[in-house]
């Protein structure tokens, strides 16, 4: 039976953060919905027994492979008219879908939509054309969706919320990028190419710690691998959509 909601979320060991993550997702998503943890190539024992446990739908990549392969792997498992990509370092809000998915209620032309994040707030990629979100008057009107303007404005791949039928279309992650990191602003880049709009719901707070991928790498290969996706890949792909990227 198909689901209206998808949540997707890639877990390397960090068995307290999914616990933590878990617990927010079950207690504050009031919908019909499937959570489907797709296990990355953990060692930790326990944590691989809590994540078959505690998931709807759970699949292990027995060597860890890049993460916009394992993101499109629970895409392909998924029955939800709607995906949501999830950090598992990520905590929810009560009610958190109902508000999240408003501006596809009110734009056929959504294709993606983020909550407010501190990460968010603070984007920036390094160009002068990607700007912060952080001085749009619209942040001081709680209830005020903040339409991004294409190709000058942009979100991290944190807590995504997507349409399935558009993922289907645009294919999903683009999985030329190695390890982690660069497939999050190749798809909102992919999405501006299509004409589709993106929006931050303001009324969604959704707490990100960050650096569990970090804790899991280490920070200097953590770095080597975006220095290499961003500079290498992302750059090249994508020069002739932004002058200044």
């Amino acid at each position: 039976m198909n689901k209206e909601l998808s949540i997707i979320a890639v877990v390397i060991d960090n068995l307290e953060i999914t616990k933590r993550f878990i617990s927010s997702i079950r207690q504050y998503t009031n919908c019909n919905y499937e959570l489907i943890l797709i296990d990355n190539g953990s060692k930790d024992k326990k944590a691989i027994n809590f994540i078959k446990k505690s998931s709807d739908i759970c699949y292990r990549f027995n060597k860890r492979t890049d993460l916009a392969k394992a993101w499109n792997k629970g895409i392909e498992l998924s029955s939800g008219k709607f995906i949501c990509i999830a950090n598992n370092d990520t905590i929810v809000p009560k009610g958190w879908f109902k508000k999240l998915r408003k501006p596809f209620e009110k734009d056929k032309k959504c294709g993606m939509v983020s909550p407010l994040t501190l990460w968010n707030y603070n984007f920036g990629i390094e160009t002068k054309r990607i700007k912060s979100i952080k001085k749009s008057p619209l942040l001081n009107q709680a209830s005020s969706l903040i339409k991004l303007k294409r190709w000058n404005q942009g979100v991290w791949g944190e807590f995504l919320l997507f349409k399935k039928k558009i993922l289907d279309e645009i294919g999903g992650f683009s999985e030329e990028y190695l390890i982690a990191s660069g497939e999050d602003i190749d798809i909102l880049f992919t999405l501006y190419k299509k004409k589709y709009n993106v929006y931050i719901n303001p009324e969604v707070f959704v707490y990100h710690e960050g650096g569990a991928s970090s804790f899991v790498l280490g920070k200097k290969k953590q770095k080597k691998i975006w220095d290499d996706n961003y500079y290498k890949i992302f750059k090249k792909k994508w020069k002739g959509y932004s002058k200044d990227i």
